[in-house]
């Protein structure tokens, strides 16, 4: 992702999210992937850290669907909600919370059924801190906090399955990515029979 996007998602969204929810809920621990530090197993972390995720909070754009990644985080608690029975007449409690940035008419229609919070208006990647369109951006979060509270209250306890079940499906990806990597070629540009390599 570009990182004018990746500042103002940590700057402008999860730093205010989590001051504005911590009266209510304490010490709120907000997830992004790039804490994920250097040298770790990329799929391992990124499972764990899905798995033991109470919620997820997506930001929705076209550029979030072209990722593998984004995709499989959001399928994977999609799935969860559908094997707790979530998001039906009978149990209407979700464990997805999307804001939308993008138009989300060409979003999956199941993804559009979740009717993700729009917050287009403040989806400027050059918002900087401590203005009044940043200061409008968190009193719009901060009448959304209820909706964090009240999900919270239904989150089922951590089931070890789905932490394995999230690790091989992110594994999987991982690897079929990898294998469609193109490798550079060789430094063998020279053959020795050109003439321009000493013998």
């Amino acid at each position: 992702m570009d990182e004018s996007w990746v500042r103002w998602t940590r700057e402008n969204f999860v730093r205010p999210l989590r001051s504005l929810l911590r009266p209510a809920l304490g010490d709120v621990r907000i997830f992004l992937d790039e804490q994920i530090e250097t040298g770790v197993s990329w799929p391992a972390r990124l499972a764990a850290a899905h798995t033991r995720s109470r919620l997820l909070i997506p930001i929705l754009s076209r550029d979030y669907f072209n990722s593998d990644w984004c995709r499989l985080e959001l399928a994977l608690m999609y799935e969860r909600e559908k094997s707790l029975g979530f998001r039906t007449p009978d149990k209407p409690q979700v464990l997805i919370l999307p804001f939308v940035i993008d138009d989300g008419d060409c979003f999956p229609p199941e993804v559009r059924a979740m009717q993700g919070e729009g917050i287009h208006k403040f989806a400027n990647p050059f918002m900087c801190t401590n203005t009044p369109s940043q200061e409008a951006f968190a009193e719009h979060l901060k009448q959304w906090g209820p909706r964090v509270e009240q999900a919270l209250q239904f989150v089922p306890p951590l089931d070890p399955l789905w932490e394995r079940w999230a690790h091989d499906q992110f594994n999987q990806t991982f690897q079929i990515k990898s294998q469609t990597l193109k490798t550079l070629p060789g430094l063998s540009l020279l053959s020795k029979n050109s003439g321009l390599l000493p013998p």
